[in-house]
């Protein structure tokens, strides 16, 4: 009836308080990471300062137990970005530098 009317109800929009959750999620999933990354460095650092109190070889166990640990992190995901990239065109599958 209003369309004949000429006049026509505005598009129903989602409710603020919606958008502000799912903006929420969003900052908060590109967030996780890197407030992983440095609360897991200010834990390392407490591990080695306890642990040097102990016994001085403790503390050099302790990082080289992290030293590994970010070793085998950072090669996990130089393979999965390596996997999700696509290959390139321009790259001679013969040439042993382009591995």
């Amino acid at each position: 009836m209003l369309a004949v009317m000429g006049r026509v109800p505005p598009p129903k929009q989602t409710p603020g308080c919606l958008q502000t959750l799912l903006l929420s999620r969003m900052i908060a999933q590109i967030l996780f990471v890197p407030l992983l990354l440095i609360g897991g460095a200010a834990a390392c650092i407490v591990a080695v300062v306890y642990a040097a109190t102990v016994h001085f070889t403790l503390a050099f166990a302790v990082l080289a137990l992290t030293v590994a640990v970010l070793t085998a992190i950072s090669r996990w995901e130089y393979i999965r970005v390596k996997r999700e990239l696509p290959p390139d065109d321009d790259v001679d599958p013969a040439d042993p530098r382009a591995r």
